[in-house]
């Protein structure tokens, strides 16, 4: 009697399943496609690509003057070692040297920090850029997922660890990524501009 239970119980949760399984509707999208021909993508990509040139600009200006100091430098160095010097003249020129041999390094730890610093800047832009771009396209899918009556979306760019792709197969009448995308880029003409970079943000 317990056996037929028990049976019975597993029939029950199985044909439940089953059922469950039947009203699952799913659907599919191609998440890279639609980041990538996102309009404010590539308005984004284009703004950290002008920011990056200002800070590429202003680094250039770091390394002339570096530069500069270290001519300046071996310059005084030569000359405190130079005979045609007197030896008084010889000294002032190596505590000139010395002088400008640290304000050499001083400038190369500024210009090492500057790069560090714009760098995990742009990174850290870069990053904060990309998931807000990707939660707006996940809110058009979960509201196109809801006017369809989907019940699961698949991400058919995703991959696996071994690198075989998550979704195996799929009809194409189930792939929403065109309405996604066509909705996302709604009322874009191609006509706006990214933003200009300030020449403050170099600083």
């Amino acid at each position: 009697m317990r056996f037929s239970t028990i049976a019975a119980t597993v029939l029950l949760l199985a044909a439940s399943a089953t059922l469950a399984a039947a009203d699952l509707k799913i659907a599919v999208v191609d998440l890279e496609d639609i980041f990538n021909n996102y309009y404010k993508t590539k308005i984004s990509a284009s703004n950290l690509k002008k920011q990056a040139e200002v800070f590429k600009a202003y680094a250039k200006k770091l390394e002339d003057s570096r530069q500069k100091l270290y001519d300046e430098f071996k310059q005084l160095r030569d000359e405190s070692q130079n005979i045609a010097f007197n030896k008084l003249e010889q000294e002032n020129k190596r505590i000139q040297a010395q002088e400008k041999y640290r304000q050499l390094k001083a400038k190369e730890a500024e210009l090492t920090q500057y790069n560090q610093s714009k760098f995990n800047q742009l990174k850290e832009e870069r990053t904060k850029m990309r998931q807000e771009l990707i939660d707006e396209i996940k809110t058009e899918v979960a509201k196109r997922a809801a006017l369809s009556g989907y019940t699961i979306v698949l991400d058919k760019s995703g991959s696996s660890l071994n690198n075989i792709p998550l979704v195996v197969y799929y009809s194409p009448a189930v792939d929403i990524s065109p309405s996604v995308l066509q909705e996302l880029n709604r009322g874009y003409t191609g006509k706006a501009k990214p933003a200009e970079a300030g020449k403050d943000a170099a600083q």
